[in-house]
């Protein structure tokens, strides 16, 4: 097995992506510092990997990366930057994104070798929640690691997290996302988890896998790729709309969780997060951790950003706002809307459209804004999916306020309205960007001079 500091030499990475250089790096062995492919946030020492996106080619940006890069992999006969010292190596490659992945899969043979144990989260909803209660409870119990920036969880983002872990960590916990078929099969080929974890099956992206049974096709995909002697930790088979697929006799250890009365002192409001909970419970005690530790993580255990993210619960001159808005889908606004209903009255839900949902697209909508219209005293229902499912079911127009899309004013007449002792829910596919919203609340509730 490669030595972990010579993984991380000029030389390695040219043999590890099969590439050729276009300019020579002045010492092959000098030591690269990491990986990154934005160019506006490299540290010294790292390497850039020039992606071709649809919005941006990082190969029109290697006179920037020069400036912290050691090297550059590219994927075309680029001349070097005719700015700086002309002291940027580059790596030239077939694909960019398949030389990223190839150094994420050595890498984490590299980790695996040292100890690091590599825990995967999927799921239709909460896997990020998830992920950050796995690392706090693992982090609390004295362990050492990490876990993905962000929602780092796509053909991009699991190679980078895999590439930024320490080889002397005890664990990372990578998320894995999906919303095409085949792309969890891919990632966790990556990654291939010690422990898997499959947080819930619920109705994403519709549009792509058509069903229920099809989301659970996809998101079983992750169990083929256990490591050996490793663990997949399930729901209980009572919480599955329908079943995961297991192999008849699976080389892996199977544990199911369910509520657990070990998570029962969670700060996080809602049976979603103690399910959460739950799980990186049953994650835990895989590491050896005893219960009582487990319990004593939970009190201090916060929010995600965007995951049903409490704001201003404390401060009596400004409503407390739920900013769950970072994606939504059925299954999570119903569980979102339930965390509101327990708060007190005046309770306002603010829900922006789901998207990829495919057929069930006007069914869906229309049976979350009757739920959101029986929760809350008032509804802003926002795009154009919403509207309509307003319109279908002619909701009182004095409670429910239906927009086709936002406007430059929406968000400040939505402030106007509210009061101090007011409870926000705010909620939406990412594409809807409902968290615009908060700027004109705070502006609404400055600190100096609130409503």
């Amino acid at each position: 097995m490669i030595d972990p500091d010579a993984f991380w030499t000029p030389a390695a990475f040219a043999e590890h992506t099969g590439g050729r250089w276009l300019v020579s790096p002045p010492d092959p062995t000098l030591a690269i510092t990491g990986v990154g492919i934005d160019s506006r946030t490299l540290a010294p020492g790292e390497a850039f990997v020039a992606i071709a996106g649809e919005r941006f080619d990082g190969h029109a940006f290697l006179d920037k990366a020069q400036a912290a890069a050691r090297l550059a992999i590219v994927e075309r006969d680029v001349a070097p930057p005719d700015t700086g010292d002309g002291r940027l190596a580059l790596l030239r490659v077939d694909s960019t994104v398949a030389a990223l992945q190839a150094l994420a899969a050595r890498w984490r043979a590299v980790l695996g070798a040292a100890g690091c144990r590599i825990v995967s989260v999927c799921g239709s909803n909460g896997k990020t929640t998830t992920r950050h209660l796995l690392h706090h409870v693992l982090s609390h119990a004295g362990l050492a690691g990490s876990q993905s920036p962000k929602s780092f969880n796509n053909h991009l983002g699991v190679p980078l997290t895999l590439l930024g872990a320490k080889a002397g960590d005890d664990f990372l916990v990578a998320e894995i996302g999906t919303n095409h078929p085949g792309e969890i099969d891919a990632l966790a080929a990556l990654v291939r988890p010690d422990i898997a974890v499959v947080t819930s099956i619920g109705e994403e992206h519709l549009e792509f896998f058509r069903d229920l049974h099809g989301v659970a096709r996809e998101e079983s995909a992750v169990l083929a790729h256990i490591a050996a002697d490793g663990t997949a930790v399930l729901p209980a088979e009572d919480r599955l709309p329908v079943p995961l697929t297991l192999p008849p006799e699976p080389a892996f250890t199977v544990i199911r969780f369910d509520l657990d009365p070990v998570a029962a002192g969670l700060a996080l409001p809602g049976e979603h997060n103690r399910l959460n909970a739950s799980a990186a419970s049953a994650v835990a005690r895989c590491f050896r951790i005893g219960d009582e530790a487990i319990a004593a993580a939970w009190p201090a255990a916060g929010h995600a950003p965007m995951r049903g993210e409490l704001l201003h619960a404390d401060d009596p001159a400004r409503p407390t706002v739920i900013n769950d808005a970072y994606n939504a889908n059925p299954t999570s606004m119903r569980a979102a809307l339930a965390v509101l209903g327990q708060y007190p009255s005046p309770r306002l839900a603010v829900l922006g459209d789901m998207l990829e949902l495919g057929a069930v697209t006007a069914s869906a909508h229309r049976d979350i804004a009757a739920l959101a219209a029986d929760t809350a005293e008032r509804c802003v229902l926002i795009g154009p999916r919403f509207a309509a499912a307003a319109a279908q079911l002619a909701l009182d127009e004095r409670a429910v306020s239906a927009y086709p899309e936002w406007t430059h004013t929406l968000a400040a007449d939505i402030a106007a309205d509210l009061e101090a002792d007011a409870t926000v829910l705010i909620k939406g596919s990412r594409g809807m960007a409902v968290e615009r919203l908060l700027p004109a609340l705070d502006s609404r509730f400055d600190a100096a001079g609130r409503a």
